[in-house]
């Protein structure tokens, strides 16, 4: 037999496994964070919940450091938006914090609180392992020895690559999905469902067929364009005056264990996402779409990026729609029972995302 088992379904529903992987997978990996131009500015911030911890990632005067979000005198959040520009204050009773995370100051210190360097220092925030690969910054909670570029391996180069030359934002958003994180993941790991799933639309767009590459658990699926596409936006970069990526110009689809998937159009632009865990059948798709740079370097007008929008955000929607619906009914059914799915060839690529969960995973037995 060809095919090989899929994970056991209760692994998409139980609760015990859901709370081992936010440790297991989530905080003992690299995990995408944010771009670095979000946090180019002194004082920029970004948040972001990995695991069961929530981080804040902060400029200051030119240093990026990624410091627990929560202030250590009554645990109130420290920055409660998702992004903005302001000084590492807690809302609450205003601590203020340094770049290494030590407190910067405390109000009524010397009547309410009497707390020495000493005991200042013991209150300083943790600070979690940030690095950068180009243009996206990825954080790890728990540490190991292991380098970013080492867990990216060949994908270090590729990443540094494709983040520096997709720099102009058109679109962000997210949705939410009743379904495991994994089960939002398998969605984009094969082409073999969108004949079924996709006929007007990705269908349409690409060929159901997929060259595959992977390292670990982080994988490639190279998919031939069909003619229109193609055409569009040759027509579209010579009105719009963009450049287009050399490098990739099909469907060009990366997954970057555990949580991250890249998608370039026709070297001209990229949709990146993460799948992120809310809860053990809940998870937030965030997206966010950005084109090549112009041929004279600038960033597009607002009204050329509307142009864009226009063509590609409700055929993007439709197909995450179409995709959530079947992620969905599949999610329903794991309660229901006790048999593995099972992967074909042309599932490849989620076998390898198995893997790499498993081997994150190996202390829980799988099934009865």
């Amino acid at each position: 037999m060809i095919a090989v088992q899929s994970i056991h379904p209760s692994s998409y529903y139980q609760p015990s496994i859901f709370e081992q992987e936010q440790r297991n997978v989530f905080e003992k990996n690299w995990i995408f964070a944010g771009f670095k131009d979000q946090v180019i500015n002194n004082n920029d911030y970004i948040t972001v919940q990995i695991g069961t911890t929530p981080v804040v990632i902060q400029n200051f005067k030119g240093e990026i450091n990624a410091l627990l979000n929560i202030c250590s005198h009554r645990k109130a959040k420290l920055k409660t938006a998702s992004h903005g520009n302001s000084p590492l204050v807690c809302p609450y009773h205003c601590w203020s914090y340094k770049k290494n995370g030590d407190l910067a100051g405390i109000p009524q210190n010397k009547t309410d609180f009497g707390l020495d360097e000493q005991a200042k220092k013991s209150l300083a925030l943790r600070r979690f392992e940030l690095a950068i690969c180009g243009n996206l910054m990825f954080v790890r909670i728990i540490k190991q020895q292991e380098s970013l570029e080492a867990f990216l391996g060949p994908y270090f180069a590729l990443l540094q690559h494709v983040s520096t030359e997709f720099t102009d934002p058109v679109q962000e958003g997210n949705y939410l999905w009743q379904t495991n994180w994994k089960i939002a993941c398998e969605t984009v790991l094969e082409v073999y469902h969108v004949a079924g799933i996709h006929p007007e639309t990705f269908a349409k767009f690409a060929k159901a067929e997929c060259d595959i590459e992977h390292f670990n658990g982080h994988s490639t699926g190279h998919t031939p364009l069909q003619d229109t596409p193609k055409q569009w936006w040759k027509k579209a970069r010579k009105l719009l005056k963009l450049t287009q990526n050399e490098t990739y110009t099909e469907y060009n689809h990366f997954f970057i264990y555990p949580n991250l998937a890249i998608g370039l159009t026709n070297g001209s632009l990229m949709s990146l996402q993460t799948y992120e865990p809310l809860a053990p059948c809940q998870s937030r798709l965030n997206f966010h779409l950005r084109m090549m740079r112009r041929t004279d370097g600038t960033h597009s007008s607002d009204v050329i990026k509307a142009a864009v929008q226009l063509n590609f955000t409700q055929f993007n929607h439709t197909i995450l729609e179409e995709d959530r619906v079947v992620a969905e009914s599949c999610q329903s059914n794991m309660p229901l029972t006790d048999t593995p799915g099972l992967l074909g060839k042309c599932e490849d690529r989620i076998k390898h995302f198995h893997t790499a969960w498993r081997q994150d995973m190996t202390h829980i037995t799988e099934g009865k």
